[in-house]
C-alpha cells in the first residue's frame, strides 16, 4: 500500500493518502486521478493528478461533488488517457512548434478568432489539431487551420477574417487583437507546459489551466449579466469565485479573464473597481 501526501488548493490542509499498490502499478503513463471528496482531507473536494513516482503533478477543483466507486474509496485506477491523446505525437509538437506560436494559438482561441497556421510540415498537421482538440476539450470551441504558405499565397482571400500565424510571427491580425504586452498568462501555461518532463502529465495540466480559465470567466461573466447596472468590484469577482469554484484568483488573472469574456463570450464588460486600471485596453 502507498502513501501520497496530499494538499488541500484552497485551504493548504494536507494528509496522506493510501493507495492500492494495484492501482499504483498500473500507471506506466499519464497521471493517476485520486478523488479527494470531502471529509478525507478537510472540507473539500478535488481531483490530485499523481504520475508513476507518486509525485502530485496538479490539483483541480471540481464544481461538483465527487462520488467515490465502494470498490476504490481512495482512487480511481484508469489513467486519463483517450484514444484521441493515444494518437497524438506530444513529443513532435514540443520540438517543432515555437512556445510563441502556442501561446499566439491559445490566446486566439480564447478571443473567439478563427487562425490559419503557416507550416510546410505536413507531418505535424493532425498530431497539432489533434493536441488543441484534447486541451481545448469541453471548454472553448475554436476554428483552426493549418496549411502551406503557397496554399496561403494562392487562397489568401479566404482568409481574409482570420488571424494567420507563422512561426514566431503574426503574419496578419487585421484588428490588432493580439497584444504582445498581454500575453502572460497564455505564456505561463505554455511553459508548465513545455517545463513537465512528463509528455502526458504536462497535457493533463494544461488541460487543467484551460479549463480553470473557461469555467472562471464564463462563471464571472453571468455574474456581470446578473449585476447588470449594479457596481462590479475585483473583491466581488474575488469572492465569487472563491464561493463557485473554490479557488482565490488575482486581480491580474481578473484582467486576463476580462479578454475572454468580451471576446469570446461576447459580455460586454463594464469598469470594475480595482482591475480596469490594470487593463490599458478598457
Amino acid at each position: 500500500m502507498a502513501r501520497v501526501e496530499i494538499r488541500c488548493p484552497i485551504c493548504a490542509q494536507w494528509e496522506y493518502i493510501e493507495i492500492a499498490d494495484d492501482v499504483t502499478k498500473n500507471v506506466a503513463k499519464g497521471l493517476l486521478a485520486i478523488n479527494i471528496a470531502a471529509g478525507m482531507i478537510c472540507e473539500h473536494s478535488f481531483i490530485a493528478y499523481v504520475d508513476k513516482n507518486l509525485i502530485v503533478r496538479d490539483c483541480l477543483v471540481a464544481d461538483f461533488k465527487i462520488e467515490l466507486p465502494e470498490s476504490a474509496p481512495t482512487a480511481d485506477n484508469k489513467e486519463i488517457i483517450t484514444p484521441e491523446t493515444e494518437t497524438i505525437k506530444f513529443d513532435l509538437i514540443k520540438l517543432n512548434i515555437p512556445d510563441i506560436l502556442m501561446v499566439n494559438i491559445i490566446k486566439t482561441i480564447f478571443l473567439g478568432k478563427r487562425a490559419v497556421i503557416l507550416s510546410d510540415h505536413e507531418f505535424l498537421y493532425n498530431h497539432l489539431i489533434n493536441f488543441f482538440k484534447s486541451i481545448m476539450e469541453n471548454t472553448f470551441k475554436f476554428d483552426l487551420k493549418i496549411i502551406s504558405e503557397l496554399e496561403y499565397k494562392k487562397k489568401k482571400n479566404e482568409y481574409k477574417e482570420h488571424l494567420v500565424l507563422k512561426n514566431r510571427e503574426i503574419v496578419r491580425d487585421k484588428e490588432k487583437i493580439i497584444n504582445p504586452k498581454k500575453l502572460e498568462f497564455e505564456k505561463a501555461m505554455v511553459q508548465k507546459f513545455i517545463d513537465e518532463y512528463d509528455l502526458m502529465a504536462g497535457v493533463i495540466i494544461l488541460r487543467n489551466d484551460v479549463k480553470k480559465c473557461y469555467e472562471f470567466s464564463k462563471s464571472i461573466a453571468e455574474l456581470i449579466q446578473n449585476k447588470e447596472g449594479k457596481a462590479i468590484t475585483s473583491k466581488l469577482i474575488i469572492d465569487h469565485i472563491l464561493e463557485k469554484h473554490g479557488e482565490r484568483i488575482q486581480k491580474p488573472y481578473i484582467s486576463s479573464l476580462i479578454d475572454i469574456i468580451q471576446n469570446y463570450f461576447k459580455v460586454e464588460v463594464p469598469k470594475i473597481s480595482g482591475v480596469t486600471d490594470l487593463l490599458g485596453f478598457l
